[in-house]
């Protein structure tokens, strides 16, 4: 997998545009509490959709990175 582009939107959660051979996948980035990490927060990525095409998941990403969505 590799990420094609990285975003963040206006309320700071970052966002990233992925592709994995034919397929493409939008990613979000996630805080948890996490006893085990300094701080008490991990951060990790979660898939907001897998197996796209390159325009939809163009079309998810830039709805994603516009601003919060609710």
């Amino acid at each position: 997998m590799q990420a094609l582009k990285i975003q963040a939107n206006k309320s700071g959660k970052r966002y990233a545009l992925v592709t994995s051979g034919e397929t493409f996948s939008v990613w979000a980035e996630c805080e948890n509490y996490a006893p085990h990490a300094r701080g008490g927060t991990a951060k990790s990525w979660r898939y907001c959709e897998k197996g796209l095409t390159l325009d939809a998941a163009q079309y998810l990403f830039a709805k994603k990175t516009q601003g919060k969505v609710r």
